[in-house]
């Protein structure tokens, strides 16, 4: 009998391992600066140049951390510092085919250039409180739990926020900016050059790359991830969190964060911006 278990024991173990071995690489790590870690299903590593990675996955970078991303259809993915992003699906034939690909950015801050692709293609990245469609065009997200700012680099994006009664999209061009929030859809506004520099510099990946090619990744060695017991958590009501750069991206998005908080303890069809349809 205990020859038995271990035999099935063992086996459970291949057929996991075997699994996980089949599973179909969609994009690679082709640039790689400070840490970043990978999550995949219970088990985590920290994230190196020129690994393969799977749909399901979820990238984190901390506060020195930038990646670059390259999916199967060609599109490439900078995910700046602090930020969370999880790998929903890329179905994908190559560059120049049809696509499928939906991203969720938790939060941080993220900038996408979607390669060319046939009509009908879906290229949806979405946050907490947005979601930007595209079809082959160059655009930035800024995101948290309580809002999410959206600027077009080049081309065109379909901004909505992200709610299951399908409100209408708004369809932006190069320069133009949206900010989504609880309330909906903010005013459209055109981003200066110096936030334009800001925003590029937030999202560059200093470094080496290396070329995209998934017969040669990196292999991985994930650990199960282990949940220790939680100790009990002190008052919080006067601790304030200091932050180093009061001026940059992040610090401004925690101050939103604690300001909508704060207001809530003391109580409290499409339409065009320009010409054109926007068919992603």
């Amino acid at each position: 009998m205990i020859l038995c278990r271990s035999l099935m024991v063992a086996l459970l173990a291949l057929c996991l391992s075997a699994a996980a071995a089949l599973a179909s690489p969609v994009a690679q790590v082709i640039r790689l600066t400070g840490n970043a870690e990978l999550t995949r299903g219970g088990a985590t590593a920290p994230l190196v140049l020129g690994a393969a990675l799977e749909a399901g996955d979820t990238v984190r970078t901390d506060a020195a951390g930038r990646v670059r991303l390259q999916l199967i259809d060609g599109s490439t993915i900078n995910l700046g510092t602090q930020s969370v992003l999880t790998i929903d699906d890329v179905i994908s034939q190559g560059p120049g085919t049809e696509r499928q690909v939906g991203m969720d950015l938790w939060n941080g801050a993220l900038r996408a250039l979607a390669a060319p692709a046939t009509p009908g293609s879906r290229f949806e990245i979405r946050t907490p409180m947005a979601v930007t469609a595209v079809r082959g065009t160059e655009w930035g997200i800024l995101a948290s739990a309580i809002q999410s700012d959206v600027i077009i680099l080049s081309g065109r994006v379909g901004v909505r926020r992200n709610v299951i009664s399908g409100e209408s999209a708004v369809s932006l061009t190069r320069r133009l900016g949206i900010t989504v929030d609880e309330a909906g859809l903010g005013p459209i506004g055109r981003w200066s050059e110096a936030q334009l520099a800001e925003f590029e510099a937030a999202t560059a990946v200093p470094g080496p790359e290396v070329p995209f090619n998934l017969g040669s990744a990196v292999p991985i060695n994930l650990a199960p991830i282990r949940t220790a017991p939680q100790p009990e958590q002190p008052d919080q009501t006067q601790t304030t969190k200091r932050c180093l750069d009061i001026d940059g991206l992040n610090c401004r998005m925690g101050q939103r964060e604690r300001d909508h908080e704060s207001s809530q303890d003391h109580g409290g069809g499409e339409s065009e911006h320009d010409s054109g349809n926007d068919s992603d």
